[in-house]
């Protein structure tokens, strides 16, 4: 019997780009000492301090609260999310200026977010959408939008990411934000991967690629790579996802960004896996997973031990093969993440079908066709569910 083979996830990890609240506080208090320490340099992506030693973000007179900001800062730019949330959620206090709550939050959700917990970020993000709304703040409303967008797109609300995202880009491109309107192109091209609209994702990758390379942000530009290296492998086009993967990849390491460059391998193993070189498909994934569970992404971890599955699968390791497929549907069962509940269903579908329980592959694959029905998924995962149905004798 022949056995068609899909890829856990959206065929790699698409990367996407958190949108940053930019916000300051005028206080002439600070000593540029006490701001260096307690931006440190903010992670370089979360939000911007003017160059200008009297502004900060929180008043210099509350000691205590900046002591835990720059901890907080600190432990992002280590990588160490779980303690960054619980320093940042201490930072906040009652009657709090909404400015001041926005920015707060976002930071908040986007460390829950590069853990891969988009339910935990989602009511961080509304509290800024509140709180932009509160104030008529743009820069705000369109940075808890396009996060609002991640957060359905994760969830498998496509539609709805989709209006998120489209409303953020037309406010960022009225404020003249180019940075905050190529993440938000970026993030709309992941979108369209996931549908399988390839051309439409490879266009909006490439405008947010161009605006990234004008304004010189490295970290866009490697998201942008590794993104069009996954439209690229969609379409088969797997010499010229290689290219963008590596080209992704070192400009990660160069960027010393543990998250994107575990993202970058996990993409290079999945290409590798497509050329049938399951050695190095193997190597890139576990470096991946490494680093994942390093930093404690556990959307990260579910995609490559779902990956990793398929390299034993292919190689008639079944056992191995579905012992990591079961770890991988069980962390995204855990986070809300129904697109990698549905593919790894598939893979368990095709690898029972593999082994002659019919009866065991129809019932694993007829869930994965209800989740990808459920959130209108596109792309070549939902074809691999109904050809294996066919070939069971079901519609």
């Amino acid at each position: 019997m022949q056995v068609f083979w899909t890829v856990a996830g959206l065929l790699g990890f698409a990367a996407a780009l958190l949108a940053i609240y930019r916000f300051v506080r005028p206080q002439k208090t600070i000593t540029p000492e006490q701001l260096s320490e307690a931006i440190e340099q903010a992670f370089n992506h979360y939000f911007a301090i003017a160059d200008k030693p009297a502004e900060q973000l929180v008043a210099a007179s509350d000691e205590d609260r900046l002591r835990l900001l720059a901890q907080a800062t600190k432990a992002q730019r280590e990588h160490r999310y779980a303690e960054a949330a619980e320093l940042l959620q201490s930072c906040l206090r009652p009657h709090l200026p909404p400015q001041e709550r926005a920015a707060l939050h976002n930071l908040i959700g986007n460390s829950y977010m590069y853990m891969g917990q988009h339910q935990e970020a989602e009511p961080h993000y509304r509290e800024v959408l509140s709180a932009a709304e509160e104030i008529n703040d743009d820069q705000a409303r369109a940075t808890a939008l396009c996060n609002l967008g991640i957060v359905y797109r994760y969830r498998g609300d496509l539609d709805e990411a989709e209006r998120r995202y489209k409303k953020a880009i037309v406010i960022r491109e009225n404020i003249g934000d180019r940075q905050g309107q190529a993440n938000a192109l970026c993030n709309l091209g992941i979108l369209y991967a996931a549908r399988g609209e390839l051309h439409k994702a490879e266009q909006h990758c490439k405008e947010a690629l161009a605006i990234h390379e004008e304004i010189r942000d490295r970290f866009g530009q490697a998201h942008d790579l590794g993104n069009l290296g996954i439209v690229y492998t969609q379409r088969g086009e797997l010499d010229k996802a290689e290219e963008h993967h590596k080209k992704a990849l070192a400009l990660s390491r160069k960027i010393k960004h543990r998250l994107s460059e575990a993202q970058d391998l996990g993409n290079l193993g999945v290409v590798y896996y497509r050329t049938g070189d399951l050695h190095k498909a193997e190597e890139h994934l576990k470096q991946g997973l490494t680093i994942h569970k390093e930093i404690g992404n556990r959307l990260g971890q579910a995609n490559e031990l779902g990956n990793l599955g398929l390299v034993y699968q292919k190689r008639g390791e079944l056992d191995r093969a579905e012992e990591h497929h079961k770890r991988a549907l069980a962390i995204d069962q855990e986070i809300g993440n129904p697109l990698g509940q549905a593919a790894t269903l598939t893979n368990l579908g095709v690898l029972a079908e593999e082994r002659g329980d019919a009866d065991k592959a129809r019932s694993l694959l007829n869930q994965a066709k209800a989740l990808y029905e459920a959130i209108d998924a596109g792309g070549p995962n939902p074809e691999a569910v109904r050809r294996a149905l066919e070939r069971l004798g079901l519609p």
